[in-house]
C-alpha cells in the first residue's frame, strides 16, 4: 500500500556516475518536509554529482529515488515537477533575457513565470535592470540570483541548490536565507551543498559529509544545535583534516 505521507526525498542505496564510472556509491539520504539538509566535502568529493543525479540530469547506476513518493526512474516527468533545482550559473542559456528563461521554467512547471514563494523575487533579488538582458552579460552573482529565481519559481515542495548562494552579496545573501528559512518551516524541504559554513548556521536540521563519493559522517540537528555557530565549523573542519590524515596514512 502506497504510503499516504511519502518523505520529500528518498534516495537508497544510489550508485551514480559518468558512463559507467561510478562517482558515488551506496548513498542514502532522505528528506522530510520542514528538513534542510547541508551537504559537505571537499571539491571533488561527489556532492555535485549527487544532486545531479536526485534531480535527473545523469541516470543511476544503482539504487532508487523517489520524490515525494515517485520514482525518478519510472515516471521523471511527475518526479520532476516535485522539486527546484538551481542550476550551475554556467549552465544558464547565454542567449535567453532572464525574462524568457523564466518563462521556459514556467512553462515546465506549468505556472506563472512570477509566481514566487512571497513577495516579488525580481525586486526582492534587486534583479529588474537585468530581466530583459542577455544571460551572457550577467556576472556570477546576477547569474545566480537568476538561477535561485528559477528553482523558487511555482514553489515546489523541494529544493535543491548546488552551491547556489555563491557570489551573492551580504544584503541578498540574507534575504535569501531568510526566505529559504520561512520555507522549511512551512514544509518545504531544502538540500544544499556548500562550503560555505556561515551560510548554514544552526539552521539545518542534518549535515552529511561525502568522502570519496560515499556519506562518511552525519550530524543530526541536536549534534548541530549542541555545537552551536561557532562550533560548527570547528566540527566540520577537524573532520575534514582527520579525513586527510588518514587518507595519506592508507
Amino acid at each position: 500500500m502506497p504510503d499516504a505521507n511519502p518523505p520529500l526525498l528518498a534516495v537508497a542505496g544510489v550508485a551514480a556516475g559518468y558512463g559507467r564510472t561510478e562517482i558515488i556509491t551506496g548513498i542514502d539520504l532522505t528528506v522530510h518536509p520542514g528538513s534542510f539538509t547541508a551537504i559537505l566535502g571537499a571539491n571533488g568529493s561527489g556532492k555535485s554529482t549527487l544532486l545531479r543525479a536526485i534531480s535527473g540530469q545523469i541516470p543511476i547506476l544503482a539504487g532508487t529515488i523517489r520524490i515525494a513518493g515517485i520514482d525518478l526512474a519510472t515516471a521523471p516527468e511527475h518526479a520532476k515537477r516535485q522539486f527546484g533545482y538551481a542550476v550551475d550559473p554556467a549552465d544558464l542559456p547565454p542567449d535567453l533575457t532572464g525574462q524568457q528563461y523564466l518563462e521556459l521554467i514556467g512553462s515546465i512547471r506549468g505556472c506563472h513565470p512570477h509566481a514566487w514563494p512571497r513577495d516579488d523575487l525580481i525586486t526582492t533579488l534587486q534583479f529588474g535592470p537585468w530581466l530583459r538582458t542577455n544571460i551572457s552579460a550577467y556576472s556570477l552573482g546576477t547569474r545566480m540570483k537568476l538561477s535561485l529565481m528559477g528553482a523558487l519559481l511555482g514553489t515546489p515542495p523541494l529544493l535543491l541548490l548546488d552551491e547556489a548562494l555563491n557570489g551573492l552579496d551580504p544584503l541578498i545573501l540574507a534575504r535569501i536565507r531568510r526566505l529559504l528559512a520561512e520555507l522549511c518551516a512551512a514544509g518545504h524541504g531544502l538540500v544544499m551543498s556548500t562550503h560555505m559554513l556561515a551560510t548554514i548556521g544552526t539552521t539545518c536540521t542534518e549535515m552529511i559529509m561525502i568522502e570519496s563519493g560515499r556519506v562518511a559522517h552525519r550530524w543530526t540537528a541536536p549534534m548541530i544545535a549542541a555545537a552551536g555557530p561557532t562550533g560548527l565549523e570547528t566540527m566540520v573542519v577537524a573532520t575534514l583534516e582527520g579525513a586527510v590524515k588518514a587518507s595519506v596514512l592508507f
